[in-house]
């Protein structure tokens, strides 16, 4: 399951991120780690950006990015 597969007002926790070490990076910096609960906030009318809710930070991810982060519904 995927990032994207959220709907609105519904939360995952982080299990895995498939993105290139620069871009991990920076999510991990922005509180994007294995076991973070995730919550999806809004999406735009056109698919792209989506709200997220990590932590106390909200963060727009493109569709794309989003679609390489995998998640759970258990920690």
């Amino acid at each position: 399951m995927v990032l994207t597969d959220l709907k609105i007002q519904e939360s995952a926790y982080i299990s895995k991120i498939l993105l290139d070490n620069d871009m991990k990076r920076r999510l991990y910096d922005l509180g994007f780690f294995k076991g973070t609960r995730i919550e999806c906030v809004l999406e735009s009318p056109f698919k792209s950006p989506i709200l997220y809710r990590v932590g106390g930070a909200f963060l727009a991810l493109r569709r794309d990015m989003a679609e390489r982060i995998e998640i759970s519904y258990e920690e």
